[in-house]
């Protein structure tokens, strides 16, 4: 995702979660760094995102991304999610253990993402 595309997802979903009463971070640069890209907190509850605005039918999370990520779960234990926003279709939410580990990283397809979406 271009950085100016990923970054304005990134806003949209941190207004979108505060609009729900949620206390939101938005991690700049968070793709080189150990944290995900939203943090958001409501009465104690953690939720994590890593958010892709992706146009291709797989999203795939390399394989150094996930371990930094599944490491900062581990020490936080907060929830940590994909949101991943398609053109035309909207957000959706899909627990980071739900990904499908491959020799490149960890993908999963539209169709599956759609299925297995949360709702905010």
């Amino acid at each position: 995702m271009g950085y100016k595309k990923g970054a304005k997802a990134e806003r949209e979903l941190a207004e979108i979660l505060w609009r729900k009463g949620y206390a939101v971070v938005r991690s700049a640069g968070s793709g080189n760094s150990y944290s995900p890209d939203i943090i958001a907190i409501k009465e104690g509850k953690v939720i994590a995102f890593e958010c892709k605005a992706w146009r291709k039918d797989v999203v795939v999370i390399p394989n150094h991304q996930m371990e930094k990520m599944l490491e900062w779960k581990r020490r936080s234990g907060a929830e940590l999610f994909l949101a991943w926003k398609y053109p035309y279709k909207g957000w959706f939410f899909v627990p980071i253990h739900l990904l499908t580990r491959k020799p490149t990283g960890y993908s999963i397809r539209l169709e599956e993402a759609i299925a297995l979406s949360y709702s905010l």
